[in-house]
């Protein structure tokens, strides 16, 4: 056996390993987090307290929720496909609802801006913005490439990173601008299979979690491909559909993999991994609840009374 191929089968090995039984935090206890999960066969969100199991809880969703944001007042917003809901985090009551049929029924992913500005980008590829009263104001068309897409995040340039069928672009949202012209830069999946989630890390660089492709992908920022991660699972689960992912400010990813629309589309696998810097799983969840988890949000050190973003790459405060 090679050096390079024995390295990777002891890597693979303590992965299993710690999985098994129950990954070291630096302090040398077991690593726990409390996160709310997006599950889309159940259509609902699980609140999970690894620290509190009694704090646990889960609240069915009138529509599956693909993107989350804490949006401050310990509120949370979901988008639905015309729209929007706002839930609150301690009643678990639906506060706020925004639809409108100018947004197509395709909304996928929703952010809420510090001015109070809300954006909505559709499966189709078109970008929606309403004011901070609620009222659609902007319509951004996206570059022809721009297709079936999932998740968007704003950059600490100001510009967006939507993650498409084949990849992340990267648009600007300068107005009057041309389609083709807003383009940026395209980040292209080695394996084009429904790109879900795109964003730029604290060194510069760009993750993308490539959906079907079955990757955790790092980009240099110019788009060079530098790392194409596949999750070693235990024996009998399986790797699916990479999907939400949350960089923590240790610099570890927690990710979503999805695994099945349903339960005849059901194939067993870690729902939600923490991989270290060398993409290594120190962590993972797999309750049978949690159905087939699209997103995650871990909340342990946030502030949930003000707006939180990922501008920066690590999840924060909004900038005013």
């Amino acid at each position: 056996m090679s050096r390079s191929l024995s390295l990777r089968v002891a890597v693979a090995a303590a992965a299993a390993v710690a999985v098994a039984c129950g990954a070291r935090a630096q302090d040398g206890g077991a690593i726990r987090h409390r996160f709310i999960a997006s599950d889309f066969m159940h259509s609902a969100l699980h609140h999970v307290d690894q620290t509190a199991p009694s704090n646990n809880w889960t609240l069915k969703l009138p529509e599956i929720a693909f993107d989350l944001q804490l949006i401050g007042n310990n509120r949370l917003l979901c988008n639905r496909s015309k729209g929007y809901d706002v839930y609150d985090l301690t009643t678990r009551e639906r506060v706020e609802t925004f639809e409108s049929e100018e947004l197509r029924g395709t909304v996928r992913t929703v952010r809420r801006r510090a001015d109070g500005r809300t954006f909505f980008g559709a499966q189709s590829g078109t970008v929606y913005e309403a004011d901070a009263q609620g009222r659609l104001a902007a319509t951004y068309a996206m570059p022809q490439g721009v297709k079936y897409v999932r998740v968007m995040r704003f950059t600490s340039r100001g510009t967006l990173l939507i993650a498409a069928e084949d990849g992340a672009y990267e648009v600007s949202l300068e107005g009057g601008l041309e389609p083709e012209r807003r383009l940026v830069r395209k980040y292209a999946l080695p394996r084009p299979r429904n790109a879900y989630m795109a964003l730029v890390a604290p060194d510069g660089n760009l993750l993308l979690t490539g959906g079907y492709a079955k990757g955790l992908f790092t980009f240099s920022p110019s788009g060079e491909l530098l790392k194409d991660t596949v999750l070693t699972q235990p024996e009998g689960l399986h790797n699916y559909f990479y999907a939400g992912f949350q960089i923590l400010r240790n610099g570890h990813v927690v990710m979503a993999n999805w695994t099945g629309h349903n339960a005849k589309d059901f194939k067993p696998g870690l729902k939600v991994v923490e991989l270290d810097a060398a993409h290594n799983i120190v962590w993972s969840w797999n309750e049978d609840y949690g159905g087939t988890v699209n997103q995650v949000l871990v909340l342990d050190g946030l502030d949930l009374s003000v707006l939180h973003d990922d501008e920066s790459g690590v999840l924060g405060p909004a900038r005013r």
